[in-house]
């Protein structure tokens, strides 16, 4: 077992300390980025990248959580050796639209995040 995946097991019992101190300075060093879907609506994503890393994982969370709900998650797949990717859902988190938070397509099922060419 490597030494981050050992560190799992002893975390819960200094979680307070664990939460404002790595995993803060963790966070802190995230990349917001965004891009335009359709409608010209704008998505908003985080990610950790490091160049030894050869892996991405790319998450998708649930319909009403937001990228700030995984620093934890992202930190330890990160420290696995993985590139993180966080997308938020059209209408969630820092999404912003001029029709507010929920577009008329967005409420009743999938709404594509990009054009086809």
């Amino acid at each position: 077992m490597n030494q981050h995946k050992a560190s799992w097991l002893r975390r819960e019992k200094a979680f307070a300390a664990f939460a404002t101190g790595p995993l803060l300075d963790f966070w802190h060093s995230r990349e917001e980025l965004e891009f335009t879907g359709v409608g010209n609506l704008t998505l908003r994503y985080v990610r950790f990248t490091s160049p030894q890393h050869k892996r991405v994982i790319l998450i998708v969370p649930g319909r009403i959580e937001s990228y700030i709900k995984y620093p934890e998650l992202a930190y330890d797949l990160f420290h696995c050796g993985f590139d993180v990717v966080i997308l938020d859902h059209r209408g969630q988190g820092a999404f912003r639209s001029p029709a507010g938070r929920f577009t008329p397509r967005s409420r009743g099922g999938i709404y594509p995040l990009c054009r086809r060419p």
